[in-house]
């Protein structure tokens, strides 16, 4: 058996734990200006390479400095556009609520024009991309990237 002082703290820090949980539950619960996102709200890239580049490496013959150069863009890039394509989701949650909830319209201008621009700035990320992997490969590679990723879409 426990000693009653530890049986008391016990139970004092099981009811605590317990009643915070519960606390936090029902204020997520109860919280409907909380955006609700879903993988919808994230755009469909206009041209997405990376992906192939990873699978069809070796197809592709890619030389030492080729796979250096890709490898590092891809380190600098990536976290910048996970940045970028998850502020768009939450954008696109907070403009649907602030839709649905009859939001002024001065703060809908402001969700959406917020929106417009994460979306550019992510559609210019993936131009940039393409540009950085047709400097990188060559003519013929490029040829065969551009090949699989237009038969990746229809």
């Amino acid at each position: 058996m426990h000693p009653p002082v530890l049986t008391d703290r016990r139970s004092l820090a099981r009811r605590a734990a317990t009643a915070t949980l519960l606390a936090c539950g029902l204020a997520l619960a109860a919280a409907p200006t909380l955006a609700r996102t879903s993988v919808a709200d994230e755009s469909t890239p206009i041209a997405e390479l990376m992906p192939l580049l990873v699978k069809h490496e070796a197809q592709l013959g890619l030389s030492d400095a080729q796979r250096q150069a890709l490898d590092q863009y891809r380190k600098e890039a990536m976290p910048r556009r996970i940045a970028l394509t998850k502020r768009i989701r939450e954008l696109r949650g907070e403009l649907r609520l602030a839709i649905l909830d009859g939001a002024p319209a001065a703060r809908r201008d402001e969700l959406r024009q917020q929106l417009v621009q994460a979306e550019q700035e992510h559609l210019q990320a993936r131009e940039r991309c393409v540009d950085f992997v047709r400097s990188t490969l060559t003519p013929e590679q490029f040829a065969r990237v551009r090949q699989w990723y237009l038969d990746g879409i229809q």
